[in-house]
């Protein structure tokens, strides 16, 4: 009798071994492959991974029964213009509850319970800042049962895919050296801030843009943009020139200069109309140089309040300073205002 039981016992735990038996090397290979591209055949998997179609095919069927994979289809989604993190501290008692009622909010991607000081983090999306400091004031600051908090924006989201994009920079340094003229140049370099940076509308110009100053590049200026109206360039062109507004800060100094809202700010003061007119709110201008010549300068916008970021200043420098070792082989071409 004792034998049966024993045979009976190492039986069931043969049978346990197998059914828990994590996916080795090979299923995680065929994962990875449909994960890139779920209408892989199994024929392709096949011969990329190294065995028959009947084995690919037989760890397909495991991996969804006995795993759970599931090859689905999913579209790229536009980022929401305002996204909001959230530190919430609630009262004691009750983190579930109000942990709930957040995430019963159509606003409310994730409510992630945490340890520290803080005991819920919650990731929320709206159409607008406006609706971003709504939905702060009326569902967290006087919201039932929390505490304390503390927000903050989403400026980007750095993922696997996109830390891995090529270097801009680099392309635009061999695309400079091709480039026909000045203005083809200029527009490469609105093309490369707008989808390496971020920004949503850029300014570039070329050239002697303070006429008065006579440390700057002896040539006219050339100007090329992107997402601004003709009316706003020039107008900042020549209350520019007439005020010394900002650009002095820049060309003058060689510095560049941030202003996180360029509604209230007072460096835009002159020009907050303008500002209000066209819809943005932060702005990066940099300098342009060759060398110890001041060449140029390269404006950034952005729609929405960003905080200051270094490493953002460093990479837009990156791209000024590419430009502005090109620009001399145009130094003799006649100046262009395009719209």
């Amino acid at each position: 009798m004792m034998v049966d039981i024993q045979i009976q016992q190492c039986y069931h735990v043969r049978v346990k071994e197998v059914d828990v038996r994590e996916p080795d090397a090979l299923d995680e290979k065929i994962f990875g492959l449909l994960a890139e591209n779920g209408r892989m055949s199994n024929l392709e998997v096949a011969a990329k991974v190294g065995v028959s179609e009947k084995t690919v095919r037989q760890r397909i069927r495991r991996l969804i029964e006995r795993d759970g994979m599931r090859v689905v289809a999913t579209m790229d989604h536009k980022a929401p213009p305002s996204r909001l993190i959230v530190l919430v501290r609630v009262e004691s008692g009750q983190r579930f509850v109000v942990a709930d009622r957040m995430a019963s909010m159509p606003q409310v991607d994730e409510v992630h319970l945490t340890t520290g000081a803080y005991e819920l983090v919650v990731l929320a999306s709206f159409e607008s800042d406006s609706d971003a400091l709504e939905f702060y004031v009326r569902h967290v600051e006087q919201g039932p049962g929390i505490e304390e908090s503390l927000s903050t924006h989403v400026v980007e989201t750095i993922t696997g895919s996109t830390a891995a994009r090529p270097d801009h920079f680099e392309q635009f340094d061999k695309q400079a050296s091709s480039a026909g003229s000045m203005s083809e140049l200029l527009d490469l370099a609105c093309d490369v801030a707008t989808a390496s940076l971020g920004a949503d509308r850029v300014h570039v110009a070329a050239g002697n843009v303070l006429p008065g100053d006579p440390t700057l590049s002896p040539w006219p200026s050339t100007m090329r943009w992107r997402g601004l109206s003709s009316r706003y360039v020039e107008e900042i062109r020549v209350k520019g020139q007439a005020e010394g507004i900002i650009l002095p800060n820049i060309v003058k100094h060689n510095q560049h200069v941030f202003v996180a809202d360029a509604a209230t700010d007072p460096l835009l003061r002159s020009v907050a109309d303008l500002v209000v007119s066209e819809g943005f709110h932060s702005w990066l201008g940099l300098p342009v140089c060759n060398d110890d010549t001041r060449s140029g300068t390269l404006c950034l916008y952005w729609n929405n309040i960003i905080t200051y970021r270094e490493d953002l200043v460093r990479r837009a420098q990156e791209l000024a300073d590419t430009l502005g070792k090109h620009l001399p082989r145009y130094s003799s071409e006649p100046s262009d205002v395009p719209a």
